[in-house]
């Protein structure tokens, strides 16, 4: 993980800090007010950017002996204990943190990543389930915590994922695992970006008339291909307002409310009818999007395959959504996925650890390669790999249950 990312991650300690709370020097800390709060916040900041996480604990720990219930305090001490990797400690500390009223998703994910490290699958799912349901997009964090990466492409957390409401494609913008879940103003210089309320009373008019110009646009869009009998047309109108995910319960003016229900309204008289064409379109989105995975599979092309499942994830769940009958086919096209992504992380891993292949020689028998410095005929094992073929011009070796050919040009030897 990125410095800046357990930069940010660390300042979840130390941006609520209350009032009353002076910092000294050599550890010595006494009540003084906002500008002692300050400095020490500053400080504890300091030593976490400059790797001194014990010095940072420290100086939590004062704040967490000052204000012992405030959760955010808590909630950074656990984070300076995952840096140590004292993970039952850390635990201790993230308990503690959502007892005091903490973010639950955020914590249910962090107990997810220490249930990871010890191994304890269920409790892993547990976790994530409930890192989900408190707002967390489970599928970008899984990629982000490497404790956690090899459930991506387990079968039951994608199956996990799709049963979720609160499921999001990865790639979508999002925050990543430590990122300012809070609504907070920056630390750094909070009344200079503090905005004045006629502003964002604004602010918030502006955005409500853009977000119902496009609403209105797309149903329009909608409405006009589906008398024209245009399906690709209304599929992709139909995605867009899907992607605009505007709810009434976040617009604020009541005109503005009552415009959003006239225009839903007039969607809701076509959303039956629609039904049989959205399936279509989800499904064949969904076959198209396994096909392309395994074609880049067998092409040794690994790019972009996370990708291209979470797309095949996200149509799924919505033939699930639109017709429980589908339920049985979206749960095998999200395995056929999950085993591809499965495979390639195998395949990748081999990559990054292959045995070097320094010459073949082929003859009327079974042939024999110079692999890492030794001859290995087909069968005989070289560490982690079984060498399973020699011919002309590749080998193929055995990797954790995956065959791999490994192709040969001149000298040099490619996949």
């Amino acid at each position: 993980m990125k410095s800046t990312v357990f930069k940010i991650a660390f300042l979840l300690g130390g941006v609520l800090l209350s009032q009353g709370l002076r910092a000294g020097e050599e550890g010595s800390f006494d009540l003084l007010g906002e500008s002692g709060m300050t400095a020490l916040r500053s400080e504890a900041i300091r030593n976490w950017e400059k790797g001194r996480i014990s010095d940072a604990y420290k100086k939590l720990g004062v704040m967490a002996a000052e204000q012992p219930y405030e959760a955010q305090h808590r909630l950074a001490l656990g984070l300076c204990l995952r840096r140590q990797k004292r993970y039952a400690e850390a635990m201790e500390s993230y308990r503690e943190a959502k007892d005091l009223g903490g973010p639950k998703g955020l914590i249910a994910l962090l107990e997810a990543e220490i249930h990871a490290v010890s191994n304890e699958r269920d409790q892993v799912f547990s976790c994530l389930r409930r890192a989900a349901r408190g707002g967390r997009n489970i599928i970008k964090d899984v990629q982000e915590l490497p404790a956690l990466s090899p459930y991506g492409s387990d079968t039951g957390f994608v199956q996990l994922a799709l049963q979720l409401e609160s499921f999001e494609l990865p790639g979508a913008r999002g925050r990543d695992p430590f990122s300012d879940p809070f609504p907070l103003l920056s630390p750094a210089n909070p009344e200079s970006e503090r905005k004045a309320p006629e502003a964002e009373a604004a602010g918030s008019r502006d955005l409500e008339v853009e977000a119902l110009s496009r609403f209105r646009t797309l149903a329009e869009r909608v409405h006009s291909a589906y008398s024209a009998g245009d399906e690709v047309g209304l599929t992709e109108a139909w995605s867009g307002i899907e992607r605009l995910s505007l709810k009434e319960d976040n617009i604020v003016l009541a005109r503005h409310r009552r415009q959003y229900r006239d225009i839903r309204s007039g969607l809701q008289r076509l959303e039956g009818k629609l039904d049989s064409i959205l399936l279509r379109h989800h499904y064949q989105q969904a076959v198209s999007g396994l096909s392309a995975m395994q074609t880049r599979f067998d092409l040794g092309d690994y790019a972009g395959i996370e990708q291209l499942n979470g797309a095949v994830v996200a149509s799924c769940r919505k033939l699930r959504s639109l017709s429980s009958d589908y339920a049985p086919v979206a749960v095998e096209l999200v395995r056929r996925g999950g085993e591809l992504v499965r495979r390639t992380a195998i395949r990748r891993e081999f990559e990054r650890r292959r045995p070097a292949v320094n010459g073949i020689l082929v003859g009327e028998g079974q042939g024999l390669a110079v692999v890492d410095g030794r001859p290995v005929r087909p069968g005989e094992r070289i560490s982690d790999f079984r060498l399973l073929e020699v011919s002309s011009d590749r080998v193929k070796f055995a990797y954790k249950g995956e065959e791999i050919p490994v192709l040969l040009v001149g000298n040099r030897n490619t996949k």
